[in-house]
């Protein structure tokens, strides 16, 4: 007991926890950045901008539960995305992402913020659905593994990991990228 409260969780309020995390570190990341912050390269650097490494990760997760876990149409091509921010869904394993990552510049950010809010929301929504039972069954992303460490080592890691990734971009503008 802690606080007078029981502090073994169980691993869906774990999962579900660990994302709505990662969510907050993504978004704290892109907060209060102008235009051109958000679109900065720095010259000779391999990285992408944070604008371009927020396009994937959010897009990127409606992916990895709507066509991996939770089988049904995109949310980014179920509500019509496209239209409102202005770039196509990114292309997964496709020879034209360049000319997908030229085009996020132009991007409606806060309509992209805006789907980021929806997928996350979709997201925590599918995961509070699951039983302890269901992180056993299994799901091929590279190799079989079971659901539940898909979603810890690949969902959860992959917007934990890009949040760290804006947030050091966001340091390197000169802002304050993590809270600490």
């Amino acid at each position: 007991m802690l606080f007078g409260r029981s502090v073994g969780l169980d691993a869906i309020t774990i999962l579900r926890q660990s994302l709505k995390q990662g969510h907050d570190i993504i978004e704290q990341g892109v907060a209060g950045l102008s235009r051109e912050q958000l679109n900065h390269r720095t010259p000779g650097s391999t990285i992408h901008s944070i604008a371009v490494v927020y396009a994937h990760t959010v897009m990127s997760e409606d992916y990895l539960i709507n066509n991996k876990v939770h089988p049904q149409p995109l949310l980014f091509e179920r509500s019509a995305w496209a239209d409102k921010v202005g770039i196509d869904m990114i292309p997964f394993g496709s020879s034209d992402a360049d000319r997908w990552v030229a085009s996020v510049s132009d991007c409606n950010f806060e309509a992209l913020r805006a789907y980021a809010e929806e997928v996350y929301r979709e997201s925590d929504e599918y995961l509070g659905t699951l039983s302890e039972a269901d992180l056993d069954a299994t799901v091929t992303f590279i190799d079989e593994m079971s659901i539940g460490a898909y979603l810890a080592n690949v969902l959860v890691w992959h917007a934990v990991h890009h949040g760290g990734e804006i947030c050091a971009l966001k340091g390197v503008l000169g802002r304050k990228g993590l809270p600490f």
